[in-house]
């Protein structure tokens, strides 16, 4: 396996593990709303406004934790996006170079 078929095999790796990540973070996403919501509801539903359901519901412990979730499972996807750039400009630069060598040969 040449070098620009190892930089391929790895490129598709890490395709799919943005895939995989990307799922994973939207179900993080979507937990996370809807826990927020049934917080705030709660709230609403023993009298206190919006505004005030919104703040107590963001105030514990339980609702820092679901947000950590989520911002660290985006995190991820965004640095296997910056893989993927990566390994696009790894693969362009040894075609380069390849094409390169066949000119001078």
């Amino acid at each position: 396996m040449d070098r620009m078929d190892a930089i391929l095999a790895r490129l598709g790796e890490r395709i799919d593990e943005w895939e995989s990540a990307s799922k994973e973070s939207i179900e993080a996403e979507t937990s996370f709303k809807s826990f927020e919501a049934m917080q705030q509801k709660a709230h609403m539903d023993a009298g206190a406004s919006a505004a005030k359901a919104q703040t107590e519901a963001r105030s514990t412990e339980q609702w820092a934790s679901h947000y950590r979730s989520v911002q660290q499972t985006s995190l991820v996807v965004a640095k296997l996006k910056q893989q993927i750039m990566l390994g696009q400009l790894a693969f362009d630069a040894e075609r380069t170079k390849q094409a390169n060598q066949r000119r001078i040969v």
